[in-house]
């Protein structure tokens, strides 16, 4: 999975004239409109903070694969525009989502996510009283352990696989889920 910023506004064609007023002067936003990609792998597109892909995955009103839902949930605390990653508000002004973006590119960047790759595993090799399995994000992939690099050691995915794709995903520390397994076997 990927992180694309897109531009926050395009730069003005022509230099603005002594005549102009300062909202002329503002470059354009640009918003691209989403579109799907015929069927290939989605059917729609839209544009939604990464809190409300979370919000719908959560109710069954949309599919997020594990990856997906991670990235969602590793980003949304960044991208929420309320600052309170449950409640949904209008879109910030161009300051604020350049803030956002500064946050995520640092929480990337010291966290090294870009040098990281995720394969995920599942632990245990058995599902867990609630029905879902616990996928570990510790492993990098037989290609990318060879460049020696790793996965996520902290964090593991809790997902339930149904038929018409995964069900009640949740992120949780790996420390504590797997502590959680081993408490209710006792």
């Amino acid at each position: 999975m990927y992180i694309y910023l897109l531009p926050l506004s395009n730069t003005p064609k022509n230099l603005p004239s002594s005549s102009s007023t300062a909202e002329e002067d503002e470059p354009e936003v640009m918003i691209p409109t989403p579109t799907h990609d015929g069927g290939l792998e989605h059917t729609a597109a839209r544009f939604l903070p990464p809190a409300t892909w979370l919000r719908l995955a959560r109710a069954s009103r949309i599919v997020l694969f594990p990856p997906q839902f991670f990235l969602m949930y590793l980003l949304s605390p960044f991208l929420c525009p309320s600052g309170d990653v449950g409640k949904e508000a209008p879109v910030p002004d161009a300051a604020t989502l350049q803030k956002q973006r500064d946050q995520v590119l640092k929480f990337v960047e010291e966290g090294k996510w870009g040098e990281k790759c995720i394969s995920p595993t599942v632990l245990g090799g058995k599902k867990r009283e609630d029905g879902r399995v616990v996928l570990g994000l510790d492993k990098p992939g037989a290609e990318a352990e060879a460049e020696g690099r790793k996965g996520d050691m902290e964090r593991v995915v809790l997902v339930d696989f149904k038929k018409e794709g995964p069900r009640r995903v949740e992120v949780g520390l790996r420390k504590e889920v797997l502590a959680e397994g081993r408490d209710s076997k006792l």
